[in-house]
């Protein structure tokens, strides 16, 4: 059968799909029907553009707002959802669920403006199905594979709807995180237009489906669900070896980006992604207690390492980009051939997700390999906290990590949680004492509620927790509101509600309680939005000489200017850099010639101040080493070229 795989709004603009693009040569590598890639989220933003006269630059803002920042409102999918809805309701009041919809968004903090631009492409969105669903239909394709994530769901239905209004006996298949299951199966029922979906990893299904002599042709694979004359039929799905899994295959995004008006404002933005592993070996071990993104896929499966020089290489020469991006839920702890591309001196910028409690020689491997942007998932720096989260980090790892990353160059994406099931009023108190003393680091891009996601511990075992689920969502009764969507089974958050218990007096939680835990997380979000107001003009820094340490603090508000660290306080203060035993670094402080007394002393008055973090044993020194060098040559001095991890 001939497969043109469809890569839906609301993705990236700067990113070309990976699950397309890996999809389409590994079929390439197999007999079967042709398969090609159609970037469906390059043409709606042309459309767009055109139709609301708005120039691609403005737009451009405009989507990329949609496809991050509102996804927790439904917007992208709400946007393409007005003839799905049309069509399962025949009494459908459009005028009505506008302005309801925009109700719903307005008090949620969307801009006026912004509200009526959403309401606008939702008028113009059945016009680009028409011409969309044509386009595809002109290609020959005989079956029409979806891709879904985030806020690709119901862009996807719609054009699957569009194909089969015009051409009934073309096959429709969605797969995706959308699709792992029960949503799949709910979206099948909900959506009758659906042949097929594709519940965990595609290669199997898609190799199926190109060998499937046309589209009335019987189809089964792992993770395929069919309809039958009886109802559903569900293939389970299986985990899939990652190893055989080809380079992308990339050419049909650039071609069509060439084409683009406004591509020459994307193009530079672009970086490349690739997969190196599937799964998480720490959630293997310990399930982050609100993560819900591996679904059915969390065993850990890695590629070896001596690939990813190769699969950068060749990604980036075809194309003569150089910026890349690894899609990968979590780096390798072991060959993940950093060292490899390290040695390889080759102006490739990479990014990964990491944990947090990486050290001085992992970073400075990373960055001397070309790692410039991480998400270590941090999440919190309260101890106590990250206990509740199971992150299997502290407050000293998740410091360190930001100092060390401030010192060499490395961009740090993190988020800062809260409300997390059993958080006390000490873990939010500890981050509002810290905080003034962090704001020449880098600070947390958003502050927010944890949430209950599909396949987390949370939604799993909420008994556990404490919590109630209350249901979903309230954005899904607008996504899906056709009479026949379930909902429970469709949507991916949920909301939820901590049952009372005893706070950290071992008192009842009850009214007042709560109010007085949202008061200490309205402040942890104020004092946030100060953090990044500061950022730019702090300098916490320090520069080693052979036997004295200057330290220059100029933090905005608690910084006590220039001072010369000698003997025995110089000493003291380089036991703590890049974190060091708080009882050996008061040793070493005596054998230099302080009194005890005077060294704890000392120690006590840096904690004070924000020159040292202590979490027992350990402690850390939060100036950022300025050696002079370049971020590079600082990673060659912690050991990042050529040493092992």
């Amino acid at each position: 059968m001939r497969l043109a795989l469809v890569a839906p709004p609301w993705n990236s603009l700067y990113r070309p799909s990976i699950q397309v693009a890996s999809l389409a040569a590994l079929a390439a590598e197999r007999p079967g029907g042709p398969v090609r890639c159609e970037y469906a989220y390059l043409d709606w933003f042309e459309f767009a553009v055109e139709e609301l006269g708005c120039g691609p630059e403005r737009f451009t803002a405009v989507y990329d707002t949609i496809g991050e920042e509102l996804y927790g409102l439904g917007v992208g999918d709400w946007v393409f959802g007005a003839e799905l809805a049309a069509s399962a309701a025949p009494d459908w009041d459009e005028a009505a669920v506008r302005a309801a919809y925009g109700r719903f968004l307005r008090e949620r903090g969307t801009s006026d403006e912004l509200v009526e631009l959403v309401l606008e492409l939702r008028g113009a969105a059945p016009r680009f199905l028409a011409g969309y669903a044509e386009k595809l239909l002109a290609t020959g394709a005989e079956g029409f594979g979806f891709t879904t994530s985030f806020s690709q769901l119901v862009p996807a239905l719609a054009i699957g709807k569009a194909i089969k209004d015009r051409a009934p006996d073309r096959v429709v298949v969605l797969g995706g995180a959308n699709c792992d299951r029960p949503m799949g199966e709910a979206v099948m029922r909900a959506y009758p237009f659906v042949d097929m979906v594709v519940q965990g990893e595609g290669e199997a299904a898609v190799a199926a489906l190109c060998a499937a002599e046309g589209p009335g042709a019987p189809v089964a694979a792992p993770g395929l669900v069919v309809r039958g004359e009886h109802g559903l039929v569900v293939h389970p799905p299986e985990v899939q070896s990652v190893a055989a899994v080809p380079v992308p295959r990339y050419d049909e995004y650039f071609a069509r980006l060439r084409d683009l008006p406004g591509g020459e404002l994307i193009r530079p933005h672009v970086a490349l992604p690739f997969q190196m592993s599937r799964g998480c070996w720490w959630g293997e071990k310990m399930h982050c207690t609100f993560c819900g993104e591996n679904g059915t896929g969390m065993p850990y499966r890695s590629k070896p390492g001596k690939q990813l020089a190769h699969a950068l290489r060749e990604l980036t020469e075809k194309q003569g980009v150089f910026d890349t991006y690894a899609v990968d839920t979590i780096l390798a702890k072991d060959d993940n051939g950093l060292a490899e591309l390290a040695e390889a001196e080759v102006d490739v910028t990479t990014f990964f997700e990491v944990k947090a409690n990486l050290g001085p020689r992992a970073l400075a491997q990373l960055r001397a390999a070309g790692v410039l942007t991480v998400q270590p998932g941090i999440e919190s720096l309260s101890t106590g906290s990250l206990k509740l989260l199971r992150k299997g980090a502290t407050g000293f790892h998740n410091l360190r990590f930001l100092v060390l990353c401030q010192e060499l160059g490395i961009e740090v994406g993190w988020n800062l949680l809260s409300a997390m099931p059993g958080e006390q009023p000490g873990m939010l108190a500890e981050q509002l004492r810290l905080i003034p003393f962090l704001s020449h680091l880098r600070p947390p891009s958003t502050v927010s509620k944890v949430r209950v996601d599909r396949y987390s511990p949370y939604f799993e075992r909420p008994d556990e927790f404490g919590i109630d689920l209350v249901g979903p969502e309230a954005k899904y009764r607008f996504v899906h509101p056709g009479p026949d969507a379930e909902l429970a089974e469709l949507a991916y958050s949920f909301d939820h509600v901590e049952r009372a218990g005893a706070d950290a007096d071992g008192e009842r939680g009850g009214p007042e309680g709560d109010g007085s835990m949202l008061a200490l997380r309205r402040r942890l979000g104020a004092r946030v939005g100060v953090w990044k107001k500061l950022h730019g003009q702090s300098r916490f820094t320090y520069r080693l000489g052979p036997s004295v340490t200057v330290v220059f603090d100029r933090r905005p508000h608690v910084g006590g200017g220039r001072r010369v660290l000698r003997g025995w306080e110089n000493a003291l203060f380089r036991a703590f850099v890049h974190g060091g035993r708080l009882e050996r670094a008061i040793a070493v402080a005596v054998r230099e010639g302080a009194a005890e007394e005077e060294a704890r002393a000392r120690l006590a008055e840096w904690v004070r101040s924000g020159w040292v973090y202590a979490e027992a044993p350990h402690g850390l020194v939060l100036a950022v080493h300025d050696s002079g060098r370049d971020e590079l040559g600082r990673a060659e001095a912690l050991g990042g070229r050529g040493a092992v991890v």
